[in-house]
């Protein structure tokens, strides 16, 4: 689930917690790599996705993924934009992709940083 706040945006899936505000500052202007859509959507069924507004989203907005261990790269940004792409049929979507070192910066709780499940 994402939410804003006045001047942040965050993500929230399972025991962990991203500060996608920052992970977009880290990321700006860095180049994108093609993320695969229905990689992403193997997790569809752990997100709640407004279809309304995922008709309205941008596809050439680059999602972010992050690396997180034992689970592999997961979104923490662009979750309509994946479910878009995967009623359109498109195989992939640009996305940017965090460092290991910044994943652990942006992340608000979760494994290491506990208040998680996972620690």
């Amino acid at each position: 689930m994402t939410a804003t706040t006045a001047t942040r945006e965050t993500f929230h899936f399972l025991a962990y917690g991203w500060d996608v505000t920052e992970a977009e500052r880290i990321t700006a202007g860095r180049p994108t790599i093609d993320i695969s859509v229905e990689q992403a959507a193997m997790w569809f069924h752990l997100i709640r996705i407004d279809k309304a507004h995922a008709a309205t989203v941008d596809l050439t907005k680059p999602t972010l993924i992050v690396p997180v261990k034992d689970a592999g790269h997961i979104p923490i940004d662009g979750w309509h934009r994946f479910w878009k792409a995967h009623e359109k049929g498109l195989a992939t979507l640009p996305a940017r992709l965090l460092t290991s070192e910044e994943e652990h910066q942006v992340r608000l709780y979760g494994g290491d940083k506990g208040d998680g499940y996972y620690r």
